[in-house]
C-alpha cells in the first residue's frame, strides 16, 4: 500500500506524527491532513472555502488561523507550500492550482503552527 507521512507541529514541543496516511492517485495536501482526523489518537479539522474553492479558516485541535494560537504554515518534503489549498467540493478548479496541491506516494507534510 502506498503512503504518506504527516507530521503536525504544535511549536510548543508537541507533535503528532501519522506515518502511513493511505495515498491514492488524485491526494491533495488539505486530502492528506483530513485523513489524519481517521488514525488514531487523530486530529480534529476544520475549515471553510471561500467562493472558488480555496480553503480559509484552518482549525486543526482547536488551534485556529489567525487566533491568539498562531497560523498554520505547511510544508511538503521540507519546501514552503505558499499557494492556496484547495477544497475537493471546489467549483472551478484551476487545472494549474489543483497540480500544485497533489501528494506524491511517499511524500511528508509538516504543518506547523506559526506565531
Amino acid at each position: 500500500m502506498s503512503t504518506v507521512s504527516v507530521t503536525i507541529d504544535y511549536s510548543n514541543g508537541a507533535q503528532k506524527h501519522f506515518s502511513s496516511v493511505p495515498w491514492n492517485e488524485g491526494l491533495t495536501i488539505l486530502g492528506g491532513i483530513e485523513a489524519c482526523a481517521k488514525i488514531p489518537p487523530g486530529i480534529t479539522i476544520t475549515f471553510g472555502s471561500d467562493r472558488s474553492g480555496h480553503a480559509i479558516g484552518l482549525v486543526i485541535d482547536g488551534i485556529g488561523r489567525g487566533d491568539a494560537e498562531g497560523d498554520w504554515a505547511v510544508w511538503v518534503n521540507a519546501k514552503p507550500f505558499a499557494d492556496r489549498h484547495r477544497t475537493e467540493t471546489s467549483f472551478g478548479f484551476n487545472p494549474g492550482e489543483r497540480e500544485k496541491n497533489l501528494l506524491k506516494s511517499c511524500d511528508h507534510i509538516l504543518v506547523k503552527r506559526s506565531q
